[in-house]
């Protein structure tokens, strides 16, 4: 029987690759769009008082 923090590592690893095949599944998924389809990133600044 392994000790607590080799169970804890194997989880850890075993999490962080689950969610990069995640990421990655998605991306392939999207990639057929075109790149006008994605929202626009960057947002307009205003300077307005708060006092």
């Amino acid at each position: 029987m392994p000790d607590k923090i080799t169970m804890i590592n194997l989880v850890w690893t075993a999490m962080i690759a689950v969610m990069l095949t995640a990421t990655v599944t998605l991306y392939q998924d999207k990639s057929e769009l075109t790149d006008l389809n994605y929202p626009q990133v960057t947002g307009r600044y205003t300077d307005l008082s708060y006092y």
